[in-house]
């Protein structure tokens, strides 16, 4: 489980969050862009910068970014990590260098893993590769930001679009909350989860998340099995 974001971090990330108005992401726009060479969205370009890293990278280009992500050949809806169960060991293990050369590979099969950025920041800090950390950090606050701007999750019209069912859950984790339960339902903008939470000071019962992305990913992939 993704643990909270520090005090300091969250400090940068919410009220940032708060004040920003929020935009649904245009899909099709988005596959579009990416896919043109002379766009400055270009797909193979961005992402090279975003693995650079690059720490001008505005929020536009990192919502280009990560639902682009969605469109691309290596992206898997419910997939995780091919190091997984090595970098769970190495973690427990404590191996500090070996959790950093895991989480390092399992970016590069998906650069967006919030929880997999979290955990390289900290190694890195722990390191005492202090600059490297910053970057990192930058890195997955960005992501978040990304998210959050497409919705405010207050309801099934205004959920956060997510291209990871994780992402729910590290979002839910950063704001502080506890899921409860889960409900898969409809809206005019496609499936949502509803996402039920523990009872908390400010009386936030749920939160929605869009999950069309990962529907319309899984439809596809059947259809390209038939």
């Amino acid at each position: 489980m993704l643990r909270k974001l520090t005090v300091v971090m969250a400090a940068l990330l919410l009220p940032a969050i708060i004040l920003a108005q929020t935009e649904k992401p245009d899909l099709p726009k988005i596959e579009k862009e990416i896919a043109d060479k002379n766009s400055p969205f270009y797909y193979p370009a961005l992402l090279k910068r975003y693995t650079d890293n690059d720490t001008t990278l505005s929020n536009e280009q990192y919502r280009y970014l990560y639902y682009g992500f969605s469109f691309q050949k290596n992206y898997s809806a419910y997939g995780s990590p091919s190091v997984d169960e090595e970098l769970k060991k190495a973690i427990s293990a404590n191996e500090t260098d070996k959790v950093i050369e895991l989480e390092k590979k399992a970016l590069a099969e998906f650069p967006f893993n919030i929880r997999n950025l979290y955990m390289l920041r900290k190694m890195l800090d722990k390191k005492g590769e202090t600059a490297l950390a910053d970057v990192y950090d930058k890195k997955m606050i960005s992501v978040v930001k990304a998210i959050m701007s497409t919705g405010d999750g207050a309801t099934d019209t205004t959920a956060m679009y997510v291209i990871s069912v994780q992402h729910e859950y590290d979002i839910i984790s950063l704001l502080g909350y506890k899921p409860t339960g889960q409900a898969l339902i409809r809206s005019k903008y496609g499936e949502v989860d509803k996402m039920n939470l523990a009872k908390n000071d400010d009386g936030t019962e749920n939160l929605y998340f869009n999950v069309k992305i990962l529907f319309e990913s899984m439809t596809n992939l059947f259809k390209k099995k038939d």
